[in-house]
């Protein structure tokens, strides 16, 4: 069973909500305690328990206060919806994974979190996070019925370019010193990934 969410509506659980995603972010579910929260958010435990019974519901307010904001602009929607060229729209849907991803890295670090550490994040988190991907990967299949573009699993691209950014997100201090945000090259990498090739090329591949 998911566990229930429960969002703090007055200034005090906004305060203990804030101060949650700092701490879960950093410290992940099981190395944040309860006190610490209460503590950063200047309550007692007591004030914090009678606005989330379970440190489970906490994290959850926490990820919501985050997952919230991921949305669609009208214009992603609309161009998704209509099919517009892949030309205009692919750059659209690069930024705005990349500049969801750089822009709220407290929401990439809980998603983590929520991935490894507890129980039943799956279905909680496509709450959120199925209608966007559903949205990108339909319109992708579209364009491949007709011919648009190539006719290949739409969740390659979909998925390929949200790990691939996620993954540059998280590795890039590692391995490189340049901190761009790389929407130019990964929109020409995956517009050229999805441009129909000759006849001739597609039967040598």
């Amino acid at each position: 069973m998911a566990p229930q969410r429960q969002l703090g509506r007055s200034i005090t659980g906004v305060r203990i909500v804030e101060a949650a995603v700092q701490l879960f972010s950093r410290q992940g579910f099981k190395g944040t305690t309860t006190r610490e929260i209460a503590h950063l958010a200047d309550v007692n435990e007591a004030t914090l328990f009678r606005y989330f019974p379970r440190k489970t519901d906490l994290f959850w307010a926490a990820a919501d206060s985050r997952l919230n904001r991921l949305r669609l602009s009208r214009e992603l929607q609309s161009g998704l919806a209509s099919d517009a060229d892949p030309q205009a729209m692919v750059p659209m849907i690069v930024s705005f994974i990349v500049e969801s991803m750089f822009q709220q890295p407290e929401l990439m670090r809980l998603l983590y979190v929520a991935g490894f550490e507890l129980a039943g994040a799956e279905r909680i988190l496509s709450e959120h996070l199925g209608p966007i991907f559903d949205a990108i990967n339909s319109y992708f299949m579209r364009c491949a019925s007709k011919g648009i573009i190539e006719d290949f699993d739409p969740a390659v691209a979909t998925l390929g370019l949200a790990g691939a950014v996620g993954a540059h997100h998280t590795l890039r201090g590692l391995f490189t010193d340049d901190q761009d945000k790389k929407t130019t090259e990964y929109t020409r990498f995956l517009l050229r990934a999805l441009q129909k090739r000759p006849l001739e090329d597609r039967q040598l591949a």
